[in-house]
């Protein structure tokens, strides 16, 4: 906690195994910061609350592609909605943070598709 007893990030998410693979993260807690919590609400003013709870979700059932090193990009479509998630890992690899939630167009999963290389779920160990 910071000195005004604020966290200093939120626990969001719980990371899949192809996931943490992908970035070399060693932390499954995917943890939402106050300083992405500020961008996102100047960003996406339409997110509401209760969109983060969808960020599960698309971890767990999304379509995956590496980003760059250390960040992986997840599409899914929810609710008749593409959702995009996009995780990282810090440099040490201790923690995992959500970077960005929105709603995406169908062209930018067709982007992904041609030009990220594709995150397969077996590479889950269970």
């Amino acid at each position: 906690m910071n000195e005004i007893g604020l966290k200093k990030y939120w626990p969001i998410a719980s990371a899949p195994d192809h996931v943490l693979d992908a970035i070399g993260a060693r932390s499954s807690t995917v943890r939402l910061s106050p300083w992405t919590a500020r961008k996102q609400r100047r960003r996406h003013p339409d997110l509401q609350p209760d969109d983060y709870a969808r960020v599960q979700h698309i971890l767990d059932r999304g379509e995956a592609f590496l980003q760059d090193k250390g960040r992986v990009m997840i599409y899914l479509e929810d609710d008749g909605r593409l959702w995009r998630a996009v995780v990282k890992t810090t440099k040490d690899r201790s923690e995992t943070y959500l970077v960005t939630l929105h709603k995406a167009q169908p062209r930018d999963l067709d982007t992904a598709r041609h030009r990220r290389p594709r995150i397969d779920r077996d590479r889950e160990g269970g």
